[in-house]
């Protein structure tokens, strides 16, 4: 082809050969969209919303994904903070299902076993941080020493609900 005394190649395409460069564009196209967001965008968006929400932010909740599966886990003080940060993830872009692995606090039980070691001569100084789910207590200080943990064990065992102590003292 001739243009202002210039010869310009033009190549004209058969049907045979926008066929395979048509399919190819359609796989690209099905590749992204199929592809969505990774699962660090997840993580990243999850957290955010976390971050953001005066109730779940405090908490400070663990996260992570696989194949675009939210596992929660960590410590709430109530059923209507674990529906929440269900909910919240559930929000996110890319998610197909919300694990629960959160852990009810039980602040009444902690608090009895709170008391009773308060108001014990020798070990009601030491900070202790206490712990409960269900009837399970989670002891953790790290001043303590070995005659102290076990007094503060046997404190903790002996008050009402308790079933199991977990020793975390050093």
């Amino acid at each position: 082809m001739c243009w202002n005394n210039e010869y310009v190649e033009v190549s004209v395409s058969t049907p045979r050969d926008v066929v395979p460069k048509l399919a190819l564009g359609c796989l690209v196209a099905a590749l992204c969209v199929a592809c969505g967001p990774s699962e660090e965008d997840i993580k990243r968006d999850v957290r955010t919303r976390f971050d953001t929400n005066q109730t779940i932010a405090p908490l400070a909740l663990s996260i992570e994904v696989k194949r675009q599966v939210v596992y929660l886990s960590g410590k709430t003080g109530t059923p209507t903070e674990q529906q929440q940060a269900m909910a919240l993830a559930k929000e996110a872009k890319g998610v197909k299902l919300v694990v629960n692995d959160m852990w009810l606090n039980n602040r009444s039980l902690a608090d009895k076993v709170k008391d009773a070691l308060g108001q014990d001569a020798v070990v009601g100084k030491i900070p202790i941080d206490v712990e409960a789910q269900g009837g399970l207590i989670r002891l953790s200080s790290d001043q303590t020493n070995r005659e102290e943990r076990e007094r503060i064990v046997k404190i903790a065992s002996s008050v009402e609900g308790v079933k199991e102590v977990e020793d975390r003292m050093r």
